[in-house]
């Protein structure tokens, strides 16, 4: 498969189009939001039109903002008028969305090479335990990129 580098707003049309017909598509990721379990620019993540059943709190999902970017976040609440509370996993703020905008749901993680599921027990216990986490995630996240900034001059 040919690798094409340009940004998500670029191809936001065609990702869509693509995903509305069914097919994978896979997105390197980039930006911070998702850190630590999905590294900007090292993880790449499959994408596939959404079920009812994908839509339940944990899952990692691609949605279309009011502004019309595309962002990955994980939900983290559905509401009982069927709107979801999302969050990236290295922020504590929410966002609420409505279900039409979910575009689509991450089907597989890859990570250097090696494909990863995110319905995986392994994948879902460390889910769990970054989400107990959370009052403490602000202090986390701080040391989490000052080790990564060591480790990026070396």
């Amino acid at each position: 498969m040919e690798k094409l580098n340009c940004s998500v707003e670029e191809i936001s049309d065609s990702i869509e189009n693509l995903i509305a017909e069914g097919a994978t598509v896979p997105l390197c990721v980039s930006g911070s939001s998702m850190n630590p379990f999905l590294i900007s620019r090292r993880d790449m993540v499959y994408l596939r039109k959404h079920t009812e059943n994908d839509l339940r709190t944990g899952s990692i999902i691609l949605f279309k903002r009011i502004n019309g970017s595309l962002v990955l976040h994980r939900i983290k609440k559905i509401n009982s008028d069927g709107s979801m509370l999302l969050c990236g996993d290295a922020q504590t703020k929410c966002e609420k969305i409505e279900k039409s905008q979910v575009v689509a749901c991450v089907s597989e993680i890859e990570r250097k090479g090696k494909q990863k599921s995110p319905e995986s027990v392994y994948w879902k216990t460390l889910v769990f335990i970054w989400e107990f986490l959370t009052p403490i995630r602000p202090l986390f996240m701080r040391l989490w990129f000052k080790v990564r900034r060591i480790k990026n001059k070396r």
